[in-house]
This record gives C-alpha cells, sequence and structure tokens, in this order.
C-alpha cells in the first residue's frame, strides 16, 4: 500500500490504521511504503506504473488527482489511470499558527497578513496539493502576498512551523491533532465549509470574510489500484477496507482524528474521482496555479 508523502498526514494516517485488519482479512500483509515527492506523484506514478494484480496499491489524498493538474503537461491522467476501490474518509484541513504566534483569532490573522505582504511564509504538504491551493485561494480572494514553502507532506511541514521556518500551515487534522492536544500550535479555522465537531469553537475561514464565502478545502483518504485491475481483487479490497472501517477499536481513533468514514462502493469511487478532478481542474486554472518542481 504505497502512501505518496511521508509520515504523518492524512492517507498516511490512514493506511496505518487500516493496514493491519486488512491483512486479518486477506491473510496475507499489507505492507505500508511512504513514496514521497512531487506534490504526491512520484507515489502515485509508481502505482500506476505497477502490475495491475492487486498487490501494489495507493492509499491517497485528493492530491493524486489534483497535483498533475498544476503541471504544464500534467504527467498522467489520475481519473483514467486508476480505478477506486473505495473512498474511505473525508478530511478537514485546518489554519495553524504557532503558540506564541502574534494572532489568536482570525480577524487578528487577516490584519497580520495585510501588513506583513511578502514577508510570511506558508507551508504545505507539497506543490499542487490542495494545501497548497489553500493558501494560493486565499491570496487570491484576500489579495494578500504570501511565498508557499513547499513539503513532501504536512508532517515536515508542521515540524518547520515549530522550529520557526514558516509562519503558518495549511494543514490536515490528522497530521496537526497531536500538536494541537499538545498546545505547541495554534488552530486558527477550519478550511471548510462546517465547523467541526471535534473543535466546535473554532471558526470556519468562510464565515470570518465575506470573500471567502465559498472557501472550501479537504481531502480524502482514497484506495485505489491501476485502471486494468481486474474486478475480483478489487471486489476483495473493498471488502478488507470495508471490514476494517468498521473495526472498533477504530472509530475512536477515525473520530479523534476528524476521519468522516465514508466507504462508498468502487463505482461510486470512479465517479467521484472524475467529478472532483473536473472542479478542481477548473479552480486550479482560475488561480492560476502552477507546480514549482
Amino acid at each position: 500500500m504505497v502512501v505518496p508523502f511521508a509520515p504523518g498526514g492524512t492517507p498516511d494516517v490512514a493506511a496505518r490504521l487500516v493496514a493491519p485488519k486488512m491483512t486479518q482479512s486477506l491473510g496475507q500483509p499489507v505492507v505500508v511504503e511512504n513514496r514521497a515527492g512531487a506534490g504526491s506523484t512520484i507515489g502515485t506514478r509508481s502505482v500506476l506504473q505497477a502490475k495491475p494484480d492487486g498487490h501494489t496499491i495507493l492509499m491517497g489524498s485528493i492530491s493524486f488527482m489534483m497535483a498533475p493538474l498544476t503541471m504544464d503537461p500534467p504527467p498522467f491522467d489520475s481519473s483514467a489511470g486508476f480505478r477506486v476501490v473505495s473512498l474511505l474518509a473525508s478530511v478537514p484541513y485546518i489554519l495553524l499558527v504557532r503558540a506564541d504566534a502574534p494572532p489568536k483569532d482570525l480577524a487578528a490573522f487577516h490584519a497580520w497578513v495585510a501588513a506583513n505582504p511578502g514577508k510570511l511564509n506558508y507551508g504545505s504538504a507539497g506543490n499542487g496539493t490542495p494545501l497548497h491551493l489553500g493558501g494560493a485561494i486565499y491570496s487570491l480572494l484576500m489579495g494578500a502576498q504570501m511565498t508557499h514553502v513547499a513539503y513532501r507532506g504536512s508532517g515536515p511541514a508542521i515540524a518547520d512551523l515549530l522550529a520557526g521556518q514558516v509562519q503558518m500551515v495549511f494543514a490536515d487534522l490528522p497530521a496537526a491533532a497531536p500538536q494541537i492536544a499538545a498546545g505547541t500550535v495554534r488552530p486558527l479555522a477550519s478550511l471548510v465549509q462546517q465547523r467541526l465537531a471535534a473543535y466546535p469553537d473554532m471558526p470556519t475561514m468562510a464565515e470570518s470574510d465575506p470573500r471567502l464565502a465559498e472557501y472550501d478545502i479537504y481531502t480524502w483518504a482514497m484506495l485505489a489500484a491501476p485502471k486494468a485491475t481486474p474486478d475480483l481483487p478489487v471486489q476483495r479490497l473493498h471488502a478488507a477496507l470495508a471490514e476494517a472501517s468498521k473495526a472498533p477499536e477504530l472509530q475512536p481513533r477515525f473520530a479523534d482524528l476528524g476521519f468522516d468514514i465514508v466507504m462508498n462502493s468502487p463505482a461510486e469511487g470512479d465517479a467521484l474521482l472524475a467529478r472532483e478532478q473536473k472542479k478542481w481542474a477548473a479552480l486550479i486554472k482560475r488561480a492560476g496555479i502552477k507546480a514549482d518542481f
């Protein structure tokens, strides 16, 4: 099970939670391997090029579809190249600053960014990821000037936030949750439209300013296989993942990490991937976002 990011982010956490349960269901080891780089496209391409027999699969975030759309020409078409085993979960993104950063709330954050044009750096999980787009779209809508710093995953980006190398990080909740609990970072906003059940007092970015009313940045954990993978292994993988998603001992972990468990059918997953690709392609074009590799 290839995770196309460094350890710590949504797909890595999801993979390491479900792999042991899938091992039990399938009767053979499910080994998680991190292959990070180039906004997830290195690991993703390795799965695309693997033998389509169900033995090499991808636990991807929305980035495996999105990152190629920021490249010219796109290195591959995720919707055309993959068949979805299932969307496992939808996961929100949040805006983080260090616990000792000047802004204590969103209003102060907006003012801080406006007062420091070009002086503040934001970290993301990599070029072309939705976390990159989160900062780019914020800058576009608010007329802000911030510098993007790309990492190989949310974990390394948060580590550099703590080290003071970047002033803010657009991060996925599973990667941020341990630091939030430790009090080393301050979560200022969720980037999705609804407040998070786990953090009901955290405002949404959309509610903070009329210019951000349509702001909605999220990810998911999705299991996928090369397009030519036969139905039987896809069905076996789907059944094993479904069983893992229902494991009672994993339910508290999913909830604490902000995972909204979905589990759709392979056909529904394929349709979702195609819709999301079309939507994000238009948004990336509008924002003029290009990967810098």
